[in-house]
C-alpha cells in the first residue's frame, strides 16, 4: 500500500504539482460515477434505498451525501478559504443534512447526473484558483489545514464513501443465483 501523501512536504516541494494532482483526483469521481452508472442504474431500488444496518446511510444516500457536501458545504469551505484570513470551518452532521433531504425518494439517474453536475462545478472552481490561494489556511476541528489539506480531506473522504459504495455492489444479490457476485 502506496504511503498517504505528506501534504505539507508535498506543498513545499511542487505546489504546482500537488495542486493540480489534487484537482486531477477531486474531478475522477465524475469517471468512477459515470462508470458504475450502468450497473447501479440497473439495481432494483431495494437495493438503493435499503440500508443495510440500522445507522448506516443508503446507496442513494451515500450519492446525495457526495452531491450535498460539493454543493453545500465544500464550495461555502473553499470560498471561505479563499475570502477571510483563517477562517474556522463549522464540522458538518452529514448524516442528518443528507437524511432529511429525501434523496431515497429521488431517481438514481437524477442523483448521478447531480453528483456529477456539482463536482464539475467545484472542480471548475478549485481549477480557476491562483496556487497563492492554495497557501491560505482555515480551521477545521482544531486542526489548522492549507486549502491543500482541505481538498485532500475532500479526496479522503469520498474514497470511504466509493468504498462503501463499492462493498454494497460487492454483497449485493444481482442474479438469480443465491450467492454473491465472484471476485
Amino acid at each position: 500500500m502506496e504511503e498517504p501523501i505528506d501534504i505539507p512536504e508535498a506543498q513545499a516541494e511542487d505546489p504546482e504539482a500537488l495542486r493540480d494532482a489534487l484537482v486531477d483526483q477531486f474531478g475522477y469521481l465524475v469517471d468512477e460515477v459515470r462508470a458504475l452508472s450502468t450497473v447501479v442504474d440497473s439495481l432494483p431500488d431495494e437495493i438503493l434505498a435499503g440500508q443495510p444496518e440500522p445507522d448506516a446511510l443508503t446507496m442513494k444516500e451515500l450519492y446525495g451525501a457526495i452531491a450535498t457536501l460539493d454543493a453545500e458545504v465544500r464550495r461555502t469551505r473553499v470560498e471561505r478559504v479563499v475570502d477571510e484570513d483563517e477562517p474556522t470551518l463549522d464540522p458538518v452532521d452529514i448524516k442528518a443534512e443528507v437524511r432529511g433531504a429525501g434523496w431515497n425518494e429521488r431517481e438514481i439517474g437524477a442523483i448521478l447526473d447531480q453528483v456529477k453536475e456539482t463536482r464539475r462545478e467545484l472542480t471548475a472552481r478549485l481549477e480557476a484558483l491562483p496556487l497563492d490561494a492554495w497557501h491560505r489556511t482555515a480551521t477545521l476541528e482544531g486542526e489548522t489545514l492549507s486549502l491543500f489539506g482541505l481538498v485532500y480531506r475532500m479526496t479522503q473522504d469520498d474514497f470511504q464513501r466509493l468504498r462503501d459504495l463499492g462493498y454494497r455492489l460487492h454483497g449485493a444479490h444481482l442474479s438469480d443465483r443465491d450467492e454473491p457476485l465472484p471476485t
